[in-house]
């Protein structure tokens, strides 16, 4: 599909020009500000309600619409641009179906989304064939979207994937869900096999994404503006977080407000501390499982990656670990869904050794769990007894992985990349302590040395399997630049120190250093990291300004003679040149400068 077919302003037929049929009309809906008091959300022990509990059954509820308003025309009529974007669903299907191919996603998995396509392509196709005026079939499927999300969505244990999604497609949480899917699925598939082929390549893909970042956000501002509150909304706000900082950049503001908007409506769904109920299918508890560990997973990424305290806090939640099942699993008809939960331990683990059913969601909770704990000491500025939390920390690092079943724990033949790049996780949490250490008391210079070396030993490994398997996982650019780069950072730092011919100008240590080995190392993953990591993408420039900066402190180490690495650098002899260019390597802030995505 063209590009240029994709254009935002897609509906050719104006206003004006069905002037005979009332498309414009006021749609009577409840007013948002008058909302049933169900609309509150979640609210704690400590909330404003809390002396009513006990007499909740005295009180009564009025599920009523109690007043009504007019939407706003002009809004009703954006909603229906939105909806005609659906004329090119099978494209969307397409884009989504490839990615897939690669990575099946372990929060909104392909059960779920295809359901979406396909009752929104129903949805669509009987709203507009045979229509002499589409726009104004559009305008009124508009007004029922408009409707629809005002709508609090019931549902019963009984309820089967289709029977929710019939009710809950038609909603405009749902249409952004969909296009922030699409656009971030444009970045996990091979940049040349997006279905795009038929104009130039990097326009169309550009046009796609841009479309779908506008079709989202506008649904979700719909969503803002009727107060909805839903599980749908909520998954939404998750894919579209992770769209933006696959476009944007992880350091980009949008980005991190954006995942507020995710803490709130986790927070006011409840999310965060479950109860069991009578009226929840089974399949929609364990998407709730995955959609909190999702937010909690994101929220501790950003956290780390720009160096700011969490919002979603271990404490005050009670996240509860989705079983290791199958999406297909989790949506089957009883009987199947019951055979596949005998298969499971205790612990809710699978006892088969199966990697492709909902391991990562359960590994993703550990690992930001430890990611938590690293946070609570990386970010305070407390410094007393701050070598005795980092050991402590280090400890419970410790006991975490090794509460992972055996075939997630890593060994150099096992050739899965998932297990790998756990493993790197955790790895990569005891190298931040360990530079929080080193920076705030001048300790542990050589622990931390030989675990940025383990860090990059294993990424060259990684990268290795992949390509002799002829695949490339989405997740290795991902390592290559968030956990990769710091690491490299710190190898590159202690080449310089060591280079120098002043013994006071590095650490003292004890631990051999092998220079040579670390030398082709590094020349080996700034190859990579130059293969990897895509142009388009939103964080691309922070990576080559990493991959620059370690080609050009392997310069001056290999160098005879000093290289001018910038024209901002001072001048100087060689070693005044050295010492400055390891000050700069010092106070640059790898692990706040790289790249993070989710896959979502």
């Amino acid at each position: 599909m063209p590009a240029k077919t994709l254009a935002w302003e897609s509906l050719s037929i104006s206003p004006a020009s069905s002037s005979s049929v009332s498309v414009l009309g006021s749609a009577q809906f409840p007013n948002p500000t008058k909302l049933p008091f169900s609309g509150t959300g979640f609210l704690g022990p400590t909330s404003w309600s809390g002396a009513f509990d006990d007499n909740a059954e005295l009180l009564p509820v009025d599920h009523s619409v109690t007043k009504s308003t007019p939407i706003d025309p002009q809004q009703v009529a954006r909603g229906a641009q939105v909806l005609f974007l659906l004329e090119n669903l099978p494209l969307y299907v397409e884009v989504i179906e490839k990615r897939f191919a690669i990575a099946s996603g372990w929060v909104l998995g392909p059960p779920l989304m295809r359901e979406v396509f396909k009752v929104l392509g129903n949805i669509y196709r009987n709203a507009t064939q045979d229509a002499t005026t589409k726009y104004a079939r559009l305008m009124d499927l508009s007004r029922e979207f408009f409707r629809n999300t005002l709508t609090p969505m019931e549902t019963y244990a009984s309820m089967g994937l289709s029977d929710y999604f019939a009710l809950a497609s038609p909603r405009w949480e749902v249409i952004s869900l969909l296009f922030a899917f699409v656009g971030t699925s444009t970045y996990q598939v091979p940049p040349h096999s997006l279905g795009l082929e038929q104009t130039d390549d990097a326009t169309s893909k550009e046009g796609l994404r841009q479309i779908c970042i506008q079709a989202s956000e506008t649904c979700l501002q719909f969503c803002n503006h009727l107060g909805t509150l839903s599980d749908p909304l909520a998954w939404a706000m998750i894919q579209h977080t992770v769209f933006l900082s696959c476009m944007h950049g992880s350091s980009d503001h949008r980005s991190w407000q954006m995942l507020g908007e995710v803490t709130t409506t986790v927070f006011a769904l409840g999310l965060h501390q479950p109860v069991t109920d009578t009226k929840t299918p089974f399949f929609l508890a364990e998407i709730r499982k995955r959609t909190m560990v999702a937010a909690y997973s994101i929220d501790k990424e950003f956290a780390t990656f720009l160096g700011r305290p969490p919002r979603i806090c271990w404490r005050y939640c009670n996240i509860q670990y989705p079983l290791d099942m199958t999406y297909d699993e989790i949506v089957a008809e009883p009987d199947a869904r019951d055979a596949a939960i005998q298969r499971l331990d205790s612990a809710g683990w699978n006892i088969d050794g199966r990697l492709d059913k909902g391991v990562r969601a359960r590994a993703s909770l550990i690992a930001s769990i430890d990611q938590e704990n690293v946070l609570e000491v990386s970010l305070s500025n407390q410094l007393d007894g701050l070598e005795e939390k980092v050991q402590k920390t280090r400890r419970k690092s410790d006991e975490l992985r090794q509460s992972l079943p055996s075939y997630l724990q890593w060994r150099e033949d096992n050739d899965h990349q998932e297990v790998a790049s756990l493993h790197l996780e955790f790895l990569y949490h005891e190298f931040l302590l360990l530079q929080t250490l080193l920076k705030r008391t001048g300790k542990g210079n050589d622990d931390l040395i030989i675990k940025a070396s383990e860090i990059i030993t294993i990424l060259l490994h990684m990268v290795s399997m992949e390509t002799r398997a002829g695949r490339i996982h989405p997740l290795i650019a991902w390592d290559l630049c968030y956990i990769g780069l710091p690491a490299a950072g710190v190898l590159c730092t202690e080449l310089l120190r060591r280079s120098q011919p002043q013994p006071n100008l590095f650490l003292a240590s004890t631990t051999p250093f092998p220079r040579s080995d670390i030398i082709q190392k590094l020349s080996v993953f700034v190859a990579q990291l130059k293969t990897f990591v895509r142009q388009e993408e939103g964080d691309y420039e922070i990576c080559i300004k990493g991959q620059k900066i370690i080609s050009q402190a392997l310069d001056r180490v290999l160098s005879a003679a000093p290289v001018l690495v910038a024209d901002s650098m001072p001048a100087g002899n060689a070693v005044e040149e050295d010492v400055d260019f390891m000050a700069f390597l010092e106070n640059f802030d790898w692990e706040q400068e790289m790249r993070l995505t989710f896959g979502c």
